[in-house]
């Protein structure tokens, strides 16, 4: 009897064991939107679910992608996603109640994006556009602040350009290139290289050669996980920007990664790692001077009556400590 006691206290001390030690290597699920899911900004993601990089930390990645802001903002009003891989506008939202806030900027200056203009446009500097009529995604988009900063930085008043929301992506600028609905378009730098190789459209001026510092895109975290799991969510920026680290170290290795992700061929990949690459983030921190001309940018653009408090939509409590 005291040997069947013995070799049954045993057993339960090492299936407690066991138990306990599963338990300490169980990976926190986190579900993480991106919006569009095809942008290279967004690929230390998936460099980081890659490479195990995510794993190591203990993260487990459920990755959603969504077409749009509206929609992947709907994914954190109903807690659908975690973390949200998105735009800085989409700080507006969280003044207006969205439950979410601001943890890192993933990529600063806007180098990613450009102005389009028909392949056989007369068009041939920013200076002709006074007057015509810019292609954006959508109305409060950051490519409506594009168009608009356009005409500010100009002189040209709020009507120095007109904007038309034709929808996001290489097939909205392509329709309105190949039809001249625009006399130019926001978009982004391959696609412009794409199209420009197509002769649909050339690149008329980078974005970040007349524009003001301005964040291009941000990590935002739901305020539900950020009380529930704010180690995860550490853990988790930590492994996102050792994924930067790892971008820019090995760049074949991360290039046969993102394009997968980005759809392009082997040749584009390695031109937009050379051309984006630099625009990624290493730091995450949020520059004042950009922060405050957002803030402006929400009134500019009608999404806000007045600026709101910045300080409440961002924080940088999550970011590795230097």
């Amino acid at each position: 009897m005291k040997r069947r006691q013995s070799f049954l206290v045993v057993t339960v001390a090492a299936i407690a064991l066991l138990v306990a030690r599963d338990r300490a290597t169980a990976a926190e699920l986190l579900r993480v939107g991106k919006s569009p899911g095809y942008l290279f900004a967004y690929t230390p993601l998936d460099v980081g679910i890659a490479t195990g990089i995510f794993r190591a930390k203990d993260i487990e990645i459920e990755e959603v992608s969504f077409e749009g802001a509206s929609k992947m903002n709907q994914g954190v009003v109903v807690g659908a996603i975690d973390i949200a891989l998105g735009s800085p506008m989409d700080m507006s939202v969280m003044a207006k109640g969205m439950p979410a806030r601001s943890i890192a900027v993933i990529a600063e200056p806007m180098i990613e994006f450009v102005l389009l203009v028909p392949f056989d446009s007369p068009i041939r500097s920013i200076d002709d556009l006074k007057g015509k009529t810019v292609g954006i995604a959508t109305v409060g988009s950051i490519t409506q602040w594009v168009a608009l900063e356009l005409a500010n930085v100009k002189g040209w008043g709020p009507d120095g350009v007109r904007t038309v929301a034709i929808g996001a992506g290489g097939a909205a600028a392509h329709a309105a290139m190949g039809a001249h609905l625009v006399d130019a378009t926001v978009s982004t730098t391959m696609v412009g290289v794409v199209l420009e190789r197509q002769k649909v459209a050339r690149t008329l001026t980078r974005v970040a050669d007349y524009a003001p510092p301005f964040i291009a895109h941000t990590m935002s975290a739901t305020t539900a996980i950020i009380a529930a799991k704010p180690d995860a969510v550490r853990r988790f920026v930590a492994g996102w920007f050792e994924s930067v680290a790892f971008m820019r170290s090995h760049r074949p290795e991360t290039i046969a990664i993102t394009q997968a992700v980005t759809g392009f061929s082997g040749a584009d990949e390695e031109t937009e790692y050379d051309r984006l690459m630099p625009e990624v983030t290493a730091r995450g921190d949020f520059d004042p001077q950009s922060i405050a001309r957002i803030a402006r940018s929400f009134v500019e653009l009608g999404i806000l009556e007045k600026e709101p408090d910045m300080t409440r939509l961002f924080t940088e409590e999550f970011l590795p400590r230097r």
